[in-house]
Order: C-alpha cells, then structure tokens, then sequence
C-alpha cells in the first residue's frame, strides 16, 4: 500500500510573510513521518488570477495555464494542510 501523498500548503503570497516560519516548522514534524509523504506547496509558485472562468472546473476545463497547473498539483495529494497568513493579529 502506497503512503498518502499530504500537501503543506503556504496561504499567503506576500514579500514580506511569516507563513515561511510555521511550514518548515510543520513540514519538519510531518516528514519525521515514515508513513506518510510531505510536499510543501507555495502558492507563489503559482500565480493565479482571479476566478473568471465562465463555470467550474468541474464542468468546464480551465482555459488559464496557471490554474490547470495548480489543478493538477492539488490533484496529485490525498490530503492538504494550509498555512493561513493573519492580519492585523485578529
């Protein structure tokens, strides 16, 4: 049986993050792990637009490259843990 494949994914793409800080940390206890595989997964790497397909991938493919390519990374996962960026600490 193959290990789930789980997706540590950085929310926030601003120059100056701290989002950095707590996936390494979370990605170091994760891949201390045997039983499981660990990627983590910048939304940097993927500059998506804003939503303006005419439906859902779902019922239509995606016509913008970006987001076939960041549909195709989260499809290869079997689970997710996102770091979420806080603002104004609230």
């Amino acid at each position: 049986m193959s290990k789930p494949k789980i997706a540590i994914i950085v929310g926030s793409t601003r120059a100056a993050r701290f989002a950095d800080v707590p996936t390494e940390w979370i990605a170091k206890i994760a891949k201390a792990h045997a039983d499981i595989d660990v990627e983590v997964v910048d939304l940097r790497d993927f500059p998506l637009p804003f939503f303006d397909e005419v439906a859902s991938s779902a019922w239509a493919p995606s016509q913008n490259e970006v987001a076939q390519r960041w549909q195709k990374k989260v499809a290869s996962f079997d689970g997710f843990i996102f770091t979420a960026a806080e603002y104004n600490h609230g």
